[in-house]
């Protein structure tokens, strides 16, 4: 049994990737949201909700 070190590599950056993206997403919209600004608050939670559902889309089908 030979471990495919590539494909794991590019899961686990892709991984990484994520969770940053969502991480940064959310206090984004956090910082948006105590400053005022609605709108941009919405968007970054709208795309946080977006990320996740892609992700969970790819587990599910």
């Amino acid at each position: 049994m030979t471990v495919n070190w590539t494909a794991l590599l590019t899961v686990f950056a892709a991984t990484l990737l994520a969770t940053l993206l969502v991480v940064t997403l959310f206090v984004v919209g956090i910082r948006a949201l105590s400053g005022g600004q609605k709108a941009g608050a919405y968007a970054s939670f709208a795309g946080c909700v977006a990320v996740v559902a892609y992700g969970l889309s790819l587990i599910v089908f």
